[in-house]
């Protein structure tokens, strides 16, 4: 998975993911498929949060900075799924 930074990512939402942790959310998007990319959205000093796998086309947007009913901030991590490269150093 590579980070978007700076950026956010939107796509089609095919499973909604409360996970303990920001990596097992890029690989939970690893291992699947049909993921293009993810999006991580966590209250600010938290661990756990909630992952969207994302796919098909992404399109990258500018970083909003949400935040809670009560004001705390909630960090959002986008990222897309970064092509295998081959094993043997071949073409």
């Amino acid at each position: 998975m590579v980070v978007i930074q700076g950026k956010d990512v939107s796509g089609r939402v095919y499973k909604k993911l409360g996970l303990p942790s920001l990596q097992y959310c890029w690989d939970s998007c690893v291992k699947e498929q049909q993921c293009t990319g993810a999006r991580w959205g966590v209250i600010q000093g938290d661990v756990a949060g909630l992952c969207l796998l994302l796919s098909g086309e992404l399109s990258v947007k500018d970083l909003v900075k949400p935040k809670t009913d009560d004001g705390k901030a909630i960090h959002v991590i986008a990222g897309r799924k970064q092509p295998l490269a081959p094993k043997d150093g071949g073409t």
